[in-house]
């Protein structure tokens, strides 16, 4: 008889562990009302940075709000050095504007799975719509003058009719050219998936991969139209994106 209580008590212990491996969390579940986060994004265009702020509709749905300032190259973008200059910086011949956009955003997140442990993955999927604003702002370069050996280098708006390779030093400071930046108002779309796997219940650790589509009324004049290379007026990307952030009761 006691082998046999020892093995029940064994058998009753094991079921105690499993038990505790099924269950979601130790602590009571809460339920959350707003969430914020931020993050970097990676696209098929560049680089941005995400702000998203969140109201909870019901247990699986998700109200959002976001902005984001994306950069935007154009795939003709090839870096170029003056070949007569070891010192002189790099820079990207027929560029004419930097392209950033800024996307207000509203949109919805729906859960598709809950954590069942804390080592677990919540899993969502989401959209998100709104405007997409493109700041365009002048690219400057350093020319050198009249010829090479240069006498002097000036500062001057990248003009392709004036300005060829053997007259360009190398490129200017990024902000020259923030006073006469142009502005045009598109639409903006999202879809993609979110990964949550933060183990504390009101910490939010995720990784998001989506496509996105800009769309404007006219093309973006990233590039000098020569050789071949053409603006665009819609940009298709896929991308990825790291959040952090916190989940509020209040």
């Amino acid at each position: 008889m006691r082998g046999y209580s020892l093995l029940f008590l064994f058998a009753a212990c094991q079921a105690q562990v499993l038990l505790a491996q099924e269950t979601i969390y130790d602590e009571t579940r809460v339920l959350y009302k707003k969430e914020i986060s931020g993050g970097f994004m990676a696209h098929g265009y560049g680089w941005g940075l995400q702000f998203i702020n969140g109201t909870y509709l019901n247990a699986r749905e998700r109200r959002l709000w976001g902005i984001e300032l994306v950069g935007m190259k154009h795939p003709k973008e090839v870096k170029s050095f003056n070949p007569y200059y070891e010192d002189a910086r790099g820079y990207f011949f027929g560029k004419l504007n930097s392209l950033m956009l800024l996307r207000p955003t509203i949109g919805k997140r729906v859960q598709i799975t809950d954590k069942i442990r804390r080592s677990g993955v919540e899993v969502n999927y989401f959209w998100g719509v709104g405007p997409s604003i493109g700041m365009l702002k002048p690219v400057y370069l350093q020319i050198g003058k009249p010829g090479i050996p240069y006498q002097v280098i000036v500062t001057e708006r990248y003009d392709p009719e004036v300005h060829f390779v053997d007259d360009i030093y190398g490129r200017a400071s990024w902000f020259n050219g923030l006073g006469d930046m142009s502005f045009s108002i598109g639409a903006f779309g999202r879809f993609g998936f979110n990964f949550e796997h933060a183990a504390p219940t009101n910490s939010i650790k995720a990784i998001e991969v989506g496509v996105t589509v800009d769309a404007f009324a006219k093309e973006l004049p990233i590039m000098a139209e020569f050789e071949g290379v053409q603006n665009k007026q819609f940009f298709l990307a896929f991308y990825a994106a790291l959040q952090f952030g916190k989940k509020l009761n209040r």
